[in-house]
């Protein structure tokens, strides 16, 4: 069988599929584009597109924890209240301190030629504006979301452990509370049937030396130098 036919039928058959999919947009004829691109300036913003990904996540992943067959009811529920409370948690605080990144990098980048200092911080040099003004001219808008974007990762190293986990536990809680799931306390202390503390395993130091002579020496198959037959 030609391979070559086989790729070029299947090639024609995917043009196909992607053909009848293009014929069900409607047409449609845009009177205000202005409006369109200011949609595209907002999604493109950081913090709006931790808010899209937050809210795929609550629509999806909830319900995967909530239908898995293979656990109890019980463990479905809690596993579907920690899904929830850490997306709500994530999203919150991601969307927080990205919005506040966004603004931030926005005022300290809206100084211009001759505007104040501070306004200019985080602007390259002036000749490098110039450049840019003159090559490039929606540069700025591009620029400011890729520097908030770039502040908001390096916030998160901080704020995932200080709001992120905390938050996550109180909506947690609260959605277990609400849907009447038992919350078994942990045990700080495990113990055994006794009611004994389980205690570790000692490890007596010893010297590797003398458990090469009790294997290779003291062994009987090992005796006189020689293995002996089993």
């Amino acid at each position: 069988m030609n391979i070559h036919s086989i790729t070029k039928s299947a090639t024609s058959h995917l043009s196909g599929i992607r053909n009848r999919l293009f014929d069900l947009i409607p047409n449609t004829t845009v009177n205000t584009p202005e409006k369109f691109n200011k949609m595209g300036v907002v999604l493109s913003r950081p913090d709006v597109n931790r808010l899209i990904m937050g809210a795929t996540a609550l629509l999806t992943q909830p319900l995967i924890d909530y239908y898995n067959p293979n656990v109890d009811e019980d463990t479905a529920k809690t596993s579907t209240c920690r899904t929830i409370g850490k997306i709500v948690a994530g999203t919150a605080v991601g969307c927080g301190v990205r919005s506040l990144c966004f603004y931030t990098t926005k005022l300290l980048t809206s100084g211009g030629e001759n505007g104040p200092a501070w306004r200019k911080w985080l602007l390259p040099s002036n000749a490098i504006v110039r450049y840019l003004n003159k090559r490039h001219g929606g540069w700025l808008k591009k620029y400011n979301n890729t520097i908030s974007t770039l502040l908001g990762l390096v916030a998160m190293l901080f704020t995932n452990v200080a709001l992120d986990v905390p938050l996550t536990n109180k909506i947690s809680k609260a959605l277990m509370d609400f849907m009447h799931i038992k919350q078994e306390p942990a045990e700080p202390n495990p113990t055994n049937t006794n009611n004994n503390p389980v205690r570790k395993e000692e490890h007596k130091p010893y010297d590797v030396k003398e458990k090469f002579r009790d294997i290779f020496l003291n062994d009987g198959n090992f005796a006189n130098g020689r293995r002996e037959s089993v």
